[in-house]
């Protein structure tokens, strides 16, 4: 009997040895491939992060996700033609940038169209360079700042932009975005800032936010205004030539594809406004709120953030100019999505969509 059990236990010994060493060569395997993949396609902790629950895009809708990335700015834009625009990337701590990649990799993106740094300040900067060197991008536009050095989040992203082979170009009134064909037409059109070869107060002044861009985005009648961290100094010239010129304030001539076009952007029928600098009391002024009577207004804050964005002056502004406004905040509702649907209505949802 102890020779049959001896035996029996060596055969089972037998047994277990190679299944160890499989497992083990598996496991190691494994953590090969893990390692590659983090180094050389997508880091995995950007891999392994929940996406959120959304929807495929439908034929002709244009989305905006209006991303949750805590104090910071963040904004996604899907063209009704498919292309995409991302608009400042967060401050480039972790949890930050792991909400703009989910959000992009929830949406099927695998490269970006356009990416728009909007000034440089480091909490819309900051997660641009390693988004750009994980997707690309085929054209950046950026600040008409000076500060591209080394170590700076702005200076990261301009040569990751570089580095990834998109065209830089320059942000400045009248740079536009048209669609390739007519099937769905929509434009952004480029408000602010000013060309600095003509001179501003914002650029001598060194003050990068009012050097921030400030873009107009139409389709189907729908219009979405996005002020960056522009003050109001920046609205209130943008209200004093709608006020003087009218209808010409920002029209424009712009060749498409398809012959020449007429961009012109109406701030009296704006109907979505994305609040500037995140909702501080010297944004979002009463200039503006007066004359665009917006019927959503977007706010990107961290909960609980130093700063007390959105301030509560701010606040009060757009109720008491805009009574009928419906608020959308981050800070409270987490990631915003709009999406305007082919004939003009939308939707704004959020709450993991």
């Amino acid at each position: 009997m102890k020779k049959a059990f001896s035996e029996a236990a060596a055969v089972r010994r037998g047994r277990t040895v190679p299944r160890r060493a499989i497992a083990l060569a598996a496991a190691a395997l494994l953590l090969t491939a893990a390692v590659l993949v983090d180094l050389l396609v997508f880091p995995l902790r950007f891999l392994i992060a929940p996406l959120p629950a959304l929807a495929e895009r439908r034929a002709g809708e244009m989305r905006v996700h209006f991303i949750d990335v805590g104090q910071g700015d963040s904004a996604l834009i899907e063209f009704p033609d498919g292309r995409t625009m991302l608009v400042d990337g967060g401050d480039g701590s972790d949890a930050a940038t792991a909400a703009v990649v989910s959000e992009m990799r929830a949406a099927g993106l695998r490269r970006l169209d356009y990416v728009l740094l909007t000034h440089a300040d480091a909490d819309h900067a900051g997660g641009l360079a390693e988004i750009v060197s994980l997707f690309g991008a085929e054209t950046a536009f950026m600040p008409p700042v000076e500060g591209a050095a080394e170590g700076t989040a702005f200076g990261d992203f301009y040569r990751a932009a570089a580095d990834a082979g998109a065209e830089v170009r320059l942000s400045q009134m009248y740079e536009a975005i048209l669609p390739a064909d007519e099937t769905y037409f929509y434009y952004l059109l480029f408000l602010a800032p000013l060309s600095p070869h003509i001179g501003s107060s914002a650029y001598n002044a060194g003050d990068e936010n009012e050097a921030s861009a400030v873009v107009w985005l139409e389709y189907e009648g729908r219009s979405l205004l996005l002020t960056g961290d522009a003050g109001e100094e920046t609205e209130e010239r943008l209200v004093r030539l709608a006020e003087t010129l009218g209808d010409e304030a920002f029209s424009f001539p712009a060749q498409a594809a398809w012959g020449e076009v007429t961009l012109a952007p109406d701030l009296a029928s704006l109907d979505f406004l994305k609040a500037g600098h995140h909702g501080s009391s010297s944004s979002t002024g009463e200039a503006l709120l007066r004359m665009t009577s917006p019927g959503a207004v977007f706010f990107s804050a961290g909960a609980g953030n130093g700063y007390l964005h959105p301030s509560y002056r701010c606040i009060e502004r757009v109720r008491e100019c805009v009574p009928d406004a419906e608020i959308y905040r981050t800070d409270e509702q987490g990631t915003l999505l709009l999406t305007i649907r082919p004939g003009g209505d939308y939707a704004v949802t959020y709450g993991g969509f």
